[in-house]
């Protein structure tokens, strides 16, 4: 091999991202512990408290009947990848005795939640942290938004916010059969508690938890980690600042008295964020769109049953297709406009969000 020929792969190998994280093997789901009694939220905070500095980030989601201030919390999910482990905490049973009950450190959920010692993720907040604030009076911070470091990582459109499931299916943190089984669960969760399917919220109050129920916990927050390395690795120190900015914005809104836990507004991300400074536009982010595929397509909504400009049929609406590349983007663009539970394909837009 010729000294040019090795020259030529040193470069290369340069250019290779080796930070950008890999799909992840179903054999990485971690130990699974239901804090449902008091004696068990001791040994969670121990693991809490303990978390080595530069590896102090826990992922967060909860699930309840109208998660908001409106409603009730019925289980908090907390994934400590540093020891591979989610607790999901029964708030249910335990109700405000689950963030007050201390170690030997006088330290308690509510300490934790409110620190700034450990990194707190979450998907979307937002409803998190008004259902905390307005029924436990605990105030998050040190939070970082999933949602948020995607939206900031795009290089297209920065309008509407992505869900949950979009993105994992978006950046492939999954194997392909680790996706179809990450997908399967979600789906037999949902057919529990969605009412537009026989389902209904107060199954999260249901005891013993059924068990799709606890994989479907899992399932959102499992993989929170993969997502947010694979957008941290991709801002800038401008795009990192207005995630943080925005979070804490977000924070403060939450726990505003006129707040709305719902409302169509809540699917687009923040309108400065569409106009950023000149100089920040080309090299917020990394790009991983095909230059061939078109980084924008609008979409249309019709009524099942007619065609364009028609009046007939009902309000279900149905994504108008096209051919080739087109059309599988405007599939893929029909998941942003959700929530973090389900792709919104334009069923639910009857003001459920």
């Amino acid at each position: 091999m010729s000294s040019s020929e090795v020259s030529t792969i040193e470069q290369g190998l340069k250019r290779l991202n080796f930070n950008t994280p890999q799909p992840q093997d179903d054999q990485q789901t971690p130990q699974v512990t239901i804090v449902d009694t008091k004696d068990k939220i001791v040994p969670m905070l121990q693991v809490l408290t303990s978390l080595e500095s530069s590896s102090n980030s826990v992922f967060v989601d909860m699930e309840g009947v109208n998660l908001s201030r409106h409603g009730s919390i019925s289980l908090m999910q907390i994934y400590v990848p540093q020891c591979k482990e989610i607790f999901i905490v029964d708030i249910h049973t335990l109700g405000a005795q689950a963030f007050e009950i201390p170690d030997h450190k006088h330290q308690t959920l509510k300490s934790v939640l409110e620190g700034s010692e450990i990194k707190k993720h979450f998907f979307d907040v937002r409803n998190d942290a008004d259902a905390l604030y307005a029924l436990f009076n605990i105030r998050i911070a040190h939070v970082v938004d999933v949602q948020l470091l995607e939206l900031a990582s795009r290089t297209g459109s920065k309008h509407v916010l992505r869900g949950l499931a979009a993105c994992i299916e978006q950046e492939q943190v999954l194997t392909e059969a680790g996706a179809y089984k990450w997908k399967r669960t979600k789906e037999e969760g949902t057919k529990l508690f969605n009412p537009k399917i026989g389902g209904s919220y107060e199954v999260f109050n249901v005891r013993p938890l059924p068990q799709a129920l606890v994989d479907y916990g899992v399932g959102d927050v499992l993989y929170l980690p993969g997502l947010s390395d694979i957008y941290q690795c991709r801002l800038n120190d401008y795009w990192r600042d207005q995630v943080r900015v925005e979070t804490e914005r977000r924070l403060t809104e939450s726990r505003r008295p006129d707040y709305q836990p719902k409302g169509k507004k809540k699917i687009f991300g923040p309108r400065r964020w569409a106009f950023p400074p000149k100089s920040q536009g080309k090299q917020s982010v990394r790009s991983t769109v095909g230059q061939d595929r078109p980084r924008y397509l609008p979409m249309k909504f019709v009524r099942e049953g007619e065609r364009l400009g028609g009046r007939k049929g009902n309000y279900r609406s149905v994504l108008v297709q096209s051919d080739g590349t087109a059309s599988a983007l405007a599939e893929e663009q029909s998941w942003a406009l959700c929530d973090k539970d389900c792709g919104w394909c334009g069923h639910c837009g009857d003001g459920v969000l």
